[in-house]
């Protein structure tokens, strides 16, 4: 009989696990079903400002943010190249919602124009509020916090309230626009968007450490990743080392990804650079060495040419030496490290404005503001990440 109620407790178990499985899977099944749905007749409006009337600090954030910008030129100069039938792929992530998509579309001449019930400002910003907390017609979000204090009961709240959903607050949550499917393209092997499976094979899924919790902390909507310098500070290690050497030197420059939970950096577009440089007294380059941290594809995406990438808790390190009368000589050395957050950006731009007569004329006027401007952008994106220096007597 014992044997008999245990067996029945373990069954018990398996199928309530069964049944939240597939209620989790269900849910990111339904919330990301690309593309979506439309909104249909809206009774609150979708401007983000609007939701920044009751969540001030989250629109706040949201409004520095990439994904605001996510409908940028750098992604429009493109859309008369790909068509509408490959558009819609971009748009499922960089503006999920259909009616900024048909928007978009009608400038194009791809669809008949006609009266919209969304704002013109609204159709500009790519990832907003209704793009990951509004379903036909309902809100959904993170369950609210223990302790946390709300002016509204869901009765009266200014949208009828909302559906508590803990899945905001995993990393499953992003998979859909940060992860390429299995199916999807791979080079060399490897999915053109992997930070996901990264993610999950590394030691930060084993701890629980979300997607969350390093890109939102605080539930703050700044997703601040490659292109915030002190973003990327808090999750890499770097030192500068001095070996004496018989009578010279050998110095050892660094860098390990500390804290990053997935490879750094984790796409093909970033790039960093690495470089120590021993200098003498007057300034000039005794030795150097140098490195590039990421992964190189070619311009058509078709061919890996290098994949330096560090995963978690990997590091990489240069090395100069110097001889007895190279050392004697030594005003310091110096070990510098850059980001290009848009390096493949930049050299596919470059690559198209360079064959901007071969463009067809119609869409020329569309496609070269537009370029031109992204153009602008990736070039200032580079920034110094850090500048170790060592000297005689440090």
């Amino acid at each position: 009989m014992r044997r008999i109620i245990l067996l029945f407790g373990t069954a018990f178990f398996a199928v309530l696990f069964f049944l939240i499985a597939c209620k989790k899977e269900d849910f990111y099944q339904r919330h990301w079903v690309f593309p979506l749905e439309s909104q249909g007749s809206l009774t609150q409006e979708p401007d983000p400002a609007n939701c920044g009337t009751c969540h001030p600090r989250q629109y706040g954030s949201w409004k520095a943010t990439l994904h605001s910008r996510a409908l940028g030129p750098g992604f429009l100069w493109q859309l008369p190249k790909l068509g509408k039938h490959s558009s819609e792929n971009c748009f499922n992530c960089h503006a999920s919602n259909p009616e900024v998509k048909v928007a978009w579309y009608k400038r194009l001449g791809w669809e008949k124009v006609g009266a919209s019930v969304w704002e013109t400002g609204i159709k500009e910003q790519g990832v907003q509020c209704f793009s990951c907390h509004f379903r036909k017609g309902k809100v959904y979000g993170p369950p609210r916090r223990e302790g946390a204090n709300s002016i509204f009961q869901n009765s009266n709240a200014p949208h009828g309230g909302f559906s508590a959903q803990k899945e905001f607050e995993e990393s499953t949550f992003c998979k859909a626009c940060h992860q390429s499917p299995e199916t999807g393209r791979r080079i060399n092997g490897k999915l053109l968007m992997d930070v996901y499976g990264q993610w999950k094979s590394s030691e930060f899924s084993g701890q629980k450490t979300q997607c969350q919790n390093c890109h939102m902390p605080d539930r703050d909507h700044e997703w601040k990743g490659i292109s915030d310098p002190e973003m990327v500070r808090k999750g890499i290690q770097a030192s500068l080392d001095f070996f004496p050497k018989g009578e010279g030197a050998e110095f050892i420059a660094t860098l390990k990804n500390l804290g990053v939970g997935h490879s750094f950096p984790t796409y093909s577009v970033p790039k960093v650079y690495l470089e120590i440089n021993a200098r003498d007294r007057n300034g000039v380059s005794l030795k150097r060495n140098h490195s590039v941290i990421g992964w190189m594809l070619d311009l058509e995406l078709q061919n890996e040419i290098f994949d330096t990438r560090l995963s978690p808790g990997s590091s990489t390190a240069l090395r100069v030496h110097l001889s007895k009368e190279e050392f004697e000589q030594i005003k310091d050395v110096q070990f510098i490290v850059r980001v290009d957050p848009k390096e493949y950006y930049k050299r596919m731009f470059e690559d198209n404005w360079k064959a901007r007569d071969n463009f067809r004329k119609e869409a020329k006027s569309w496609v070269l503001p537009y370029l031109q401007k992204a153009l602008q952008e990736v070039n200032s994106a580079e920034y110094e990440l850090l500048h170790l220096e060592w000297r005689p007597g440090s």
